[in-house]
């Protein structure tokens, strides 16, 4: 959209925080104080993207037993009330909730980093379940970043061949055995960075698989960028 139209239609049709239900006076459906007052990780270790109270970079068990992937960014702890918003988002077909808080996502992604990965790869859906959703939530999330940070955004590298059963319902060992097969992709990757977009990461399990398939087809450098993640005493 033209800045120009998206000058008129923001005054024909004021911000409205998707929490308080305030006008918001900016560019955005997220007041200024509900925005602050949002649970966001402090001291993030830069692998796994949890808090990390030792206050190094990289957390004690990301150095015992390091992930596939180089980063993940996570904007959000997955607490409330960012849980209520995200299952809005998912399970309520309430797309602007998840384009409001991808685009703070977007926003503090490049406040925080001066690289971005060469292309954006939103985490598929099998076509049974993206069929009974009706989208893809890590698409949605992944065109606002794609849009922000001007990097390309390819949701045909990567297919979901098998659905697996739910993973919120599952242990963390079950979850890995859960990923096995799932995604296939069907060119080689020449050394290019990719950033895996997903709504929440809990115990890394999918953005874990997705990434060793990615590196097997040549990727040179994966990160992981997500609106929530879960804390470990939430698994």
């Amino acid at each position: 959209m033209s800045a120009w139209l998206d000058r008129i239609l923001y005054g024909m049709f004021p911000g409205r925080c998707i929490l308080c239900k305030a006008g918001t006076g900016r560019h955005l459906d997220l007041c200024l104080a509900c925005e602050l007052d949002l649970p966001k990780i402090t001291n993030a270790c830069w692998q796994c993207g949890l808090s990390n109270s030792e206050g190094q970079e990289i957390c004690p068990a990301c150095l015992r037993v390091p992930p596939p992937f180089t980063h993940c960014f996570s904007a959000f702890k997955y607490a409330a009330p960012i849980d209520r918003l995200i299952h809005q988002f998912k399970n309520e077909q309430k797309i602007l909730i998840g384009k409001v808080l991808a685009l703070v996502l977007a926003r503090m992604y490049l406040d925080q980093h001066l690289i971005v990965p060469d292309q954006w790869l939103p985490v598929p859906l099998h076509k049974e379940r993206l069929k009974s959703r009706g989208f893809n939530q890590a698409l949605e999330i992944a065109e606002v970043l794609a849009d922000t940070t001007e990097v390309p955004l390819n949701s045909r590298l990567c297919r979901r061949i098998r659905t697996g059963e739910p993973q919120k319902s599952l242990t963390a060992s079950q979850r890995v055995r859960n990923m096995k097969n799932v995604f296939t992709i069907d060119s080689d990757l020449n050394g290019e960075s990719i950033g895996i977009v997903d709504d929440v990461v809990t115990t890394t399990s999918t953005v874990s698989a997705l990434s060793h398939l990615l590196l097997d087809h040549g990727a040179g450098d994966i990160l992981i960028v997500c609106l929530a993640r879960t804390p470990i005493n939430k698994l």
